[in-house]
């Protein structure tokens, strides 16, 4: 049904949860809130792809978890943390974003089942604004140190909907692996809200990698 309904949207949100396993980090402790840098890929024997892209450098590895207590503060508008840019990594925390999402919303946006418990703790959610024109990019969130789950619902107000709204696309990817990404494509301008969101209550530190590429391939 989703992919039906984006494919008829000219838009398509596909998740993955991919394997994971303990690398060196790409950046060095002490991790910061709102830290951004360069994404970088992934040292391996054997290069190895996330939907369709180079897969990135892990973000943030377990032994960093203890660098972050919180995530900061929120920049706005509204919901919004931050703003993501392509080809970039940022860090982040759940605990001091915002309570906007709970699992009704989910699954009437068809995210989630409502069987996956999303209605305690904070949420982090970024904006990703995609260009005219025909577009590619997969989200990769990196959660080693807590169940988090990875959301982007496509919406074009400047502040997050709720569930009186009517979301025209929303996929999400929930599971205890440490490691998920989204793929996104549209042929248009479009705006993507990403959510981090913890399971049954679970907060903790993350990384989210942005990797973009013109085409729809």
């Amino acid at each position: 049904m989703f992919l039906l309904a984006a494919l008829l949207s000219g838009c398509c949100c596909m998740p993955s949860s991919l394997p994971f396993m303990e690398d060196d980090p790409a950046h060095p402790s002490p991790l910061e809130p709102g830290l951004k840098f360069d994404t970088e890929p992934r040292e391996s024997l054997i290069p190895r792809a996330i939907e369709g892209f180079p897969e990135p450098a892990v973000g943030i590895v377990s032994s960093q978890c203890g660098d972050l207590t919180n995530g900061g503060g929120v920049e706005g508008p509204g919901c919004i943390t931050a703003k993501l840019k392509c080809n970039e990594t940022v860090i982040g925390h759940t605990i001091g974003g915002v309570d906007r999402f709970d699992s009704k919303f989910y699954e009437k946006a068809m995210c989630w089942p409502k069987l996956v418990n999303h209605d305690g703790g904070d949420e982090r959610i970024y904006r990703l604004d995609m260009p005219e024109g025909e577009w590619t990019a997969a989200v990769v969130l990196d959660s080693p140190c807590a169940d988090l789950n990875l959301m982007a619902v496509k919406w074009n107000g400047d502040d997050c909907p709720n569930s009186k709204h009517i979301v025209p696309q929303c996929e999400g990817i929930a599971g205890p692996e440490p490691r998920h990404s989204v793929r996104l494509v549209s042929q248009h301008a479009s705006t993507w809200y990403i959510a981090v969101e913890g399971r049954n209550e679970e907060e903790g530190a993350f990384a989210l990698t942005t990797m973009c590429r013109r085409g729809l391939q």
